[in-house]
Order: structure tokens, then C-alpha cells, then sequence
């Protein structure tokens, strides 16, 4: 078998418990993933957020960058750094998968109302905290490390400071694992919230989520557990989750075309 990876991270423990046998797939024989769509539309909106909260940071007024013109250079600026990049990772976007009318073209204007989602929300009394905008972190559980980067930690029109994760996806949020994972990290590194929601791309809104049942010693256990697990070399599949697998045919329980080029 190939070498585990080094790192962990809320990502890769939510592939694993989606399905172990695309973990292994993905993270350890390194097998490409059919690109889609929306993963490049989501990194194009979260690389236009940031940017605009960057430009505040610079002393830029929130007033000013709600000008059209503004967020118009800034979408742009995202929108063909992040599809060129893409592109030349994972060929021409006409190959790229996507669900119903949410092709590359819907993405590109889609995402432009995104970001203005965005303005007007910080708009309403919100601020990034310090300089809290995709910051990384390495926090260490047992004998390995959990590597995240942490979307945004604003201060709300009430002064709270509110952990903030973006999401682009048409899904709703079931559970709010992902916050408490982040949560768990800033309090490593000694910084204390007050609350903690996902912000809706599509919609505008956040949701905010109570985080009291998921505590440091649970948080900690549940990764020390999934270390344990693949370290055990246990990567069960989940013939549940097929429909939106990227590695179907490298997937040996459904004799992928690829299955023996080089998987166990």
C-alpha cells in the first residue's frame, strides 16, 4: 500500500465516513478525480470574497467596493485566475462535469450575485475580525496533525465574534461538525468565539448552529478514532454514495475500468 498521507483534516475524515474506499482512492493511491463545475464556481466565489475583505483590511470602504464596477474587476479577476488554473489542471471545461443548469456559464453570472451577496451582507454590520481570512492551521491530535483553513471570523453588528464558513453548494447544512472542528482549533490557538453559522452563497443568509454537544475531549476523539482507522488500514466502501463519486472507474467494487491499474 501506498503511504498515508501526513496531515488529516475535516475534509478527508468527511470523504472517509462518505465512503472509506474513496478515501483510500483519493488520498492514498492519489487516483485523479473527475472534475466538476462547481468546485471551480465554489473556489472562484471564495477567492472573490476574500479579495473584497482583503481590500477592507487595506483601509478600502465596504461602500465603494459595492460599486458594480468594483465588484465586477473583483469577480473577474477571481473568476479567470481560478478557471485558468483549473483548466490547466483538469483540461478543457468543456469536459468538466455539472448537475442541470449549472454549467460553467450559469457558475460565471451565479457567482457574480454570490459575491454581491456577500457585500450586502458585511453590509448589514458585520467586519472581519482582525485579520481573521482563510487563516491555516496545524493542530496536533495523538501522533498526527489536523490541517484546516478557516473561511472567516467576523464581529456581527452586536460585537459577537462569529466563526463564518462559506458554502457555495446547493445542499443545505445537515450538522455542524465542520464549525465545531474550527472552533476546536481557535480555542487551541487561544482564540474564543461567540458563535458560529454557515453563510449561504446562494441565499444571503446565515445559520448559525449551537456547538455544546460537540466538545474539545469529542472533537479530539472522533479524529484520534478516524487516525486510528485508516493507520488499520480500514477503508469500507458505501455503494450509497456512488451517484456523486469522482473515482467510479478506479472503484474495484464496481469494476471501474481502471481498477487494476495500480490499486490494491
Amino acid at each position: 500500500m501506498r503511504q498515508l498521507p501526513e496531515h488529516i483534516s475535516y475534509s478527508s475524515f468527511n470523504t472517509w465516513l462518505e465512503c472509506g474506499w474513496k478515501y483510500y482512492l483519493t488520498k492514498v493511491e492519489e487516483v485523479p478525480e473527475k472534475h466538476a463545475v462547481w468546485f471551480t464556481g465554489g473556489t472562484a466565489v471564495h477567492t472573490a470574497t476574500e479579495e473584497l475583505d482583503r481590500a477592507m483590511l487595506e483601509g478600502f470602504s465596504l461602500e465603494v467596493l459595492r460599486e458594480s464596477a468594483s465588484l465586477d474587476k473583483i469577480w473577474n479577476n477571481a473568476w479567470y485566475k481560478v478557471l485558468r488554473q483549473d483548466e490547466e489542471q483538469y483540461g478543457d471545461m468543456t469536459t468538466w462535469e455539472y448537475r442541470g443548469r449549472e454549467d460553467i456559464s450559469w457558475w460565471y453570472g451565479e457567482g457574480r450575485w454570490m459575491l454581491e451577496r456577500w457585500a450586502d451582507f458585511l453590509a448589514g454590520g458585520w467586519s472581519v475580525h482582525q485579520d481573521f481570512i482563510e487563516k491555516q492551521y496545524k493542530i496536533p491530535v495523538g501522533d498526527t496533525m489536523v490541517k484546516m483553513a478557516i473561511d472567516r471570523v467576523l464581529v456581527d453588528y452586536d460585537g459577537n465574534i462569529v466563526l463564518v464558513d462559506i458554502k457555495t453548494g446547493a445542499s443545505s447544512q445537515r450538522h455542524p461538525l465542520q464549525l465545531a472542528v474550527y472552533a476546536w482549533a481557535l480555542s487551541k490557538e487561544g482564540v474564543s468565539i461567540d458563535k458560529a453559522g454557515f453563510w449561504d452563497a446562494r441565499s444571503g443568509h446565515i445559520s448559525v448552529w449551537n456547538l455544546e454537544h460537540l466538545t474539545t475531549e469529542r472533537i479530539e476523539d472522533m479524529f484520534a478514532t478516524f487516525d486510528k482507522a485508516r493507520k488499520s488500514d480500514i477503508f469500507l466502501p458505501n455503494l450509497n454514495s456512488c451517484s456523486r463519486c469522482g473515482v467510479l472507474s478506479y472503484c474495484k467494487w464496481l469494476n471501474g475500468k481502471y481498477t487494476n491499474e495500480g490499486t490494491k
